[in-house]
């Protein structure tokens, strides 16, 4: 017995130490709140277990009393830790259903019972420690055991609906073992003369609990026997000590593989984290794809509004491409582009594009709003918040009667000085508000149309400054030549009326021939500077075309031979400057080979090496050695011409066999727009 009892404490005292250890190993599961509980019970009931291993040892009477002592209090405290534990176990790892509130008030009359009848025992002949040991058992291990059981049999229910077999099984087992836990040391008491442990046999007396001694003989007390130790022995041939033994290792067993009920939730924690972790990668590496595209595509638009600015498309035609990409890009509904007059007052719709195409604007339209008018005036990107009062987005869209729910505006600042305003709106089908990277991309598009205006305005003061500098070239070619013919020509015309008044007949006529002479050079240069002022200024065709043409009239008008070799396909990307100065430096070329090289062909070859453009002029002329020719000034002013474009001029001439320069000009790559547009989208 001895053995039973020694190997039933360290049972209890394993499932103690095991949860205590698991409580330090901390956990927010609703189960480790009821950890301190199990750990005292298990700590309590090996003390009570191994207390009935010194009583059955046969120790001094001394140590016997003490020891029953400890054991009556041990008793009804292992039961009422167990209560605690169960009724911890049974509320606290699922929420009872609702009609469980019921419970205390059906159970109050059949408890109170008990409870007095248990009260009434205590003054029957039989000593102290049988009622309280029985009823400590009936009152308090029997429930506590009955709670636990049932609380992790719900919550194998709960765990099995989930999906969750590894959990939903440890619950089953530790269940069950409370269930059997409260069969055999929650029902199974000492034979008493009081039900329903009462022993019902007249032959036989009744033994204590504990030192198996006789107590009390039996009488008769018209009770049913019912279950007892006395009664386990006989049916089963074991002592109840063996069974309650085994019970103890079950509950032990099933609580500690129980326990392992955190391992497994941790390690669905962490697969759950995991998981989440993958999950959130995932989001995060497709909102990085998202961004990328949403930034090449931020970036294709700009790149292409750039190179259209830089090749000199019409503003209104730029501006349209602006709004239009701007409004796809920001998923709107309408967009508007308004300039406003000189005191700020007032703005004036000039562009809008509501459906998949822009327009520009034919009458004056006035915005009348008073937020888009409020952000002309501060100087200060706006968007509207969810509570914003949708009255004051009336009139949004001018043109259109749209029942707007988000909008976003922000100014054209051109010098620190707002000028207009571009706003963007969304409809009533879209309560999606905009964001202040929306704002940011706005404001790249407000400044792509400052570039836009600004760069239309710069084209305009250089065709003018291009225009004043051909003026006073041909104000220089006419002083210098047709105003110095004119002079010659009003000497001459004085010495032939000396001649004719002289009557020296031949001397007129030479004088005649030189006059005439003059004038025909005279009218070639009129004619060379009129050609020259309609190829300089005027562009509508192009740079090649205007070339073809030039080389064309030139042939026409001098009888020299022209050919014109192209060998760049596109564009020529070169600036509008560079264009004006190339051109210059042709017309210069061709005048001083009408001038002086007497020549019969001249061939004109353009290519691109790299990025840079080449223009190569030859005549057949007769040459002329550079320091000792006229043309010096002629060639440092085309010199001038091709650096100010961080281009360079190279002469080659020998006498009697003609002369070939050839002009060096940069080239705008593309990737150079590439990166004006990278640079302005950053």
């Amino acid at each position: 017995m001895m053995i039973i009892y020694f190997l039933n404490g360290l049972a209890f005292g394993g499932l103690g130490l095991a949860a205590y250890l698991q409580l330090r190993r901390g956990s927010d599961l609703p189960l480790s709140k009821q950890l301190p509980w199990l750990a005292a019970f298990g700590f309590s009931c090996g003390a009570t277990s191994w207390i009935d291993m010194f009583l059955a040892s046969g120790s001094s009477e001394t140590y016997v009393n003490r020891l029953e002592i400890l054991r009556l209090i041990a008793q009804p405290l292992t039961g009422l830790l167990l209560l605690k534990f169960g009724w911890g176990i049974l509320k606290g790892l699922t929420p009872l259903p609702a009609w469980t509130v019921f419970i205390p008030g059906i159970l109050i009359v059949p408890v109170a019972y008990l409870i007095t009848y248990a009260s009434t025992t205590f003054i029957t002949p039989s000593p102290i420690n049988i009622p309280i040991d029985i009823w400590s058992r009936y009152l308090l291990y029997l429930p506590g055991s009955v709670m636990a059981g049932v609380g992790f049999l719900r919550q194998w229910s709960e765990q099995r609906k989930l999906g969750f077999s590894d959990v939903s099984s440890l619950m089953l087992g530790a269940g069950l073992a409370f269930i059997f836990e409260a069969l055999v040391v929650g029902l199974v008491v000492p034979a008493a003369p009081y039900s329903p442990g009462s022993y019902y046999n007249y032959d036989r007396v009744i033994y204590d609990a504990f030192t198996g001694e006789q107590i009390i003989p039996v009488q008769s007390y018209g009770l049913t026997a019912w279950l007892n130790y006395q009664n386990v022995l006989e049916t089963t041939g074991f002592p109840i000590q063996f069974w309650r033994m085994i019970s103890a290792f079950a509950v032990t067993f099933f609580i500690v593989k129980g326990l392992d009920v955190f391992d497994a939730i941790h390690h669905r924690q962490v697969i759950a984290l995991q998981a989440e972790r993958d999950r959130a990668q995932q989001d995060a590496f497709e909102a990085q794809i998202a961004a990328r595209q949403t930034a090449e595509s931020w970036t294709n638009a700009l790149m292409s509004i750039n190179r259209q600015i830089t090749q000199l498309e019409n503003v209104d035609n730029i501006l349209l491409y602006i709004i239009e990409n701007a409004k796809r890009l920001l998923s709107s509904d309408f967009i508007g582009l308004a300039l406003s007059n000189e005191d700020r007052s007032r703005l004036f719709l000039k562009c809008h594009c509501h459906s998949d195409r822009a327009e520009m604007v034919d009458k004056p339209a006035v915005v009348e709003n008073l937020l888009i008018l409020e952000v002309l005036q501060s100087n200060q990107a706006y968007r509207t918040q969810r509570e914003t009062p949708r009255e004051v987005l009336s009139n949004v869209c001018p043109l259109y009667d749209l029942p707007i729910q988000a909008m976003a505006a922000v100014p054209i600042d051109l010098d620190n000085q707002p000028i207009g305003v571009i706003w963007i709106a969304r409809n009533g089908g879209k309560d999606e508000l905009y964001s202040g990277m929306d704002l940011v991309w706005l404001e790249c598009m407000a400044d792509q149309v400052v570039i836009a205006i600004q760069h239309t305005l710069m084209t305009a003061q250089l065709q003018s400054l291009s225009i004043l500098e051909e003026r006073s070239r041909i104000a220089r070619e006419m002083h210098d030549g047709l105003a110095q013919v004119l002079g010659y020509l009003n000497l001459q015309v004085q010495t032939l009326d000396a001649l004719y008044r002289q009557g020296k007949e031949d001397a007129f006529q030479t004088e005649l021939q030189q006059m005439r002479q003059a004038i025909r050079g005279a009218h070639a240069d009129v004619r060379e500077n009129i050609l020259s002022l309609r190829t300089t200024l005027s562009n509508e065709r192009g740079l090649v075309s205007a070339i073809q043409e030039y080389l064309d009239e030139f042939g026409i008008q001098t009888g020299i031979e022209t050919q014109f070799i192209n060998e760049i396909d596109g564009s020529l990307y070169l600036s509008s400057v560079a264009e004006v100065q190339l051109v210059c430096i042709l017309q210069e070329t061709l005048a001083n080979v009408r001038k002086h090289a007497h020549a019969r062909c001249v061939m004109v070859h353009m290519t691109r090496v790299g990025d840079q453009i080449y223009l190569k002029i030859s005549d057949d002329g007769i040459g002329f050695v550079e320091h000792s020719s006229k043309r010096s000034f002629g060639l440092q002013t085309m010199r001038e011409r091709a650096k100010s474009v961080e281009g360079s001029l190279m002469l080659h001439s020998t006498e009697g066999e003609g002369t070939t320069i050839i002009c060096k000009f940069p080239c705008l790559q593309k990737e150079k727009i590439s990166e004006q547009s990278l640079l302005l989208v950053q």
